[in-house]
């Protein structure tokens, strides 16, 4: 099957600023599964502006064994999009990947399954000029349109939407022992807004007897820094992906208290490692995730933080060592491969 894959939230080079990898492994597992796939990496340039992405120059690029056509649109509109000549369905990722894929698909008159993150959601409820409407109109007339997460797939307003979550590749799941962890909380995050670390921060105030670490950064590094001074936290920097999961196999506990995280594949590392995981509600892999089953969902705010961490230090550690191999099952039915079976059955079905 030939996939031409739409999005503008695609790396075009390591350590890419402010994009993500899911969509990435997304492409990538499709390949290792036999697909043939292709990259139009449609990028709003102001938008990236706006989020401080690097702007490449338009042209075509190869990353990982997969060809990438970058092209920067000025204005919205997303007109004369470049494809190759031969692909079987379009699959689109994002407001502007979903909106260039629709004008795709009247073109060419190819199947197109689009799928929804967060930014679909803030776009469909805030911009009502031109995007919320137009965005609309192109996941009304997509043949099928897929959820990141449970929370994605409950606000949208349509019938019948799959879920498209991440997975984890097998050998990243462990089977050490909870028992063997350390009293220790971790997050891994970028040191942005969204991600609402102060309220984290302003929670230890009350936490004095178990260490936090934060892996990543940002430019909220130097406020949250002066926030946590003569606390127990300590900022980690940006680090390895592989030594940030060294680091999740060793600790109790992790936290990420974002707001309208589209998935977080930093809790689904946690899960892999056996961490006590504490989500932020309606956001992130809140319905992956139950309560007192294999993680936390709670509201994020320092009250309700302060409250999860002070229960869970308090809590029998054999209820805990029961959460935390819940936590690994979870993790292995979310497997890098599975995850990927699944999304290629849903795009098989508007193929016959």
């Amino acid at each position: 099957m030939k996939i031409l894959l739409v999005t503008d939230l695609y790396p075009l080079e390591e350590k890419h600023k402010g994009i993500p990898l899911a969509i990435e492994n997304f492409a990538l597992a499709l390949k290792d599964l036999g697909c043939e796939i292709s990259i139009l990496r449609a990028d709003l340039i102001l938008n990236s502006i706006l989020r401080g992405r690097k702007p490449f120059k338009q042209g075509w690029y190869e990353r990982n064994g997969i060809k990438i056509y970058n092209q920067n649109f000025l204005l919205p509109f997303y007109l004369n999009p470049k494809v190759p000549k031969n692909f079987d369905v379009i699959v689109s990722h994002m407001p502007s990947g979903n909106i260039c894929g629709a004008k795709i698909k009247h073109k060419f008159k190819k199947p197109h399954i689009a799928i929804c993150h967060s930014s679909d959601i803030e776009v469909l409820e805030k911009y009502k000029f031109y995007f919320a409407s137009t965005l609309k109109n192109a996941l009304e007339n997509a043949d099928k349109v897929g959820a990141r997460s449970y929370w994605i797939r409950d606000k949208l307003p349509f019938e019948n939407v799959f879920l498209a979550p991440s997975g984890i590749k097998k050998e990243e799941i462990t089977s050490a022992s909870f028992k063997e962890k350390k009293l220790k909380i971790i997050c891994a995050s970028s040191l942005i807004k969204r991600k609402n670390l102060k309220e984290l921060i302003l929670a230890m105030k009350e936490i004095k007897n178990v260490p936090l670490e934060i892996y990543g950064s940002g430019y909220e590094e130097k406020k949250l820094k002066k926030m946590a001074q003569n606390l127990n936290v300590k900022f980690m920097g940006q680090r390895p992906r592989q030594e940030v999961l060294e680091a999740l196999e060793e600790a109790q506990i992790f936290i990420l208290p974002s707001k309208k995280e589209t998935f977080g594949l930093s809790y689904l590392e946690a899960l892999a490692k056996g961490c006590i995981v504490i989500c932020t509600k309606n956001s992130g892999m809140d319905g992956f995730i139950q309560n007192n089953k294999n993680g936390f969902i709670i509201e994020p705010d320092k009250e309700n933080i302060a409250k999860i961490i002070k229960k869970i230090i308090s809590m029998d550690k054999e209820e805990l060592n029961k959460i935390s191999s819940n936590a690994i099952k979870l993790a292995q039915e979310l497997e890098y491969y599975k995850c990927a079976k699944n999304y290629l059955e849903n795009i098989k079905k508007i193929c016959k």
